[in-house]
């Protein structure tokens, strides 16, 4: 029987956060533009779409180990053909091996960090005109003990 074990997710965005609120303002001051009283730009900012963080998210890349030798990733995409600006997602599986990588308990926890890295650059050349929000993952990657969660 196939073991699998999750490890990591990681976000995907429609675009980076700075182009996000780049455009968000334009969006804010275009509104607001010749208007003898401007709108309150605290709703602007709620109508054109809020935080970037938590809603541009388009999909999730989510890693595990599959099987002794193997780390795999599900790629986790919004249902919608183009993605937009928007409240309402629903997320579907496009993909239950989107990357494989293998790997041996053999290896040492630096040789295991860098499998993971290279899983993580597969995935991001592969989401082209995507944004992956690896903040958390570089922040952890070296510090983590791949052999003891691997094992």
């Amino acid at each position: 029987m196939i073991t699998y074990k999750y490890l990591f997710e990681i976000p995907v965005y429609r675009l980076s956060e700075n182009n996000y609120y780049e455009q968000m303002r334009d969006h804010i001051s275009q509104t607001n533009r010749n208007k003898e009283y401007p709108i309150d730009e605290g709703y602007l900012r709620k109508e054109y779409g809020g935080n970037w963080r938590y809603n541009e998210i388009i999909g999730f890349l989510r890693f595990f180990r599959y099987g002794q030798n193997q780390i795999r990733c599900e790629y986790w995409e919004t249902d919608a053909k183009k993605k937009v600006r928007t409240r309402k997602k629903q997320y579907s599986q496009v993909s239950d091996s989107y990357c494989t990588e293998r790997f041996s308990l053999n290896y040492s926890n630096e040789e295991l960090a860098n499998t993971m890295k290279s899983a993580v650059e597969h995935c991001e050349q592969r989401l082209k005109r995507r944004v992956l929000d690896c903040e958390l993952f570089d922040a952890t990657v070296d510090l983590i003990d791949w052999k003891a969660l691997l094992s």
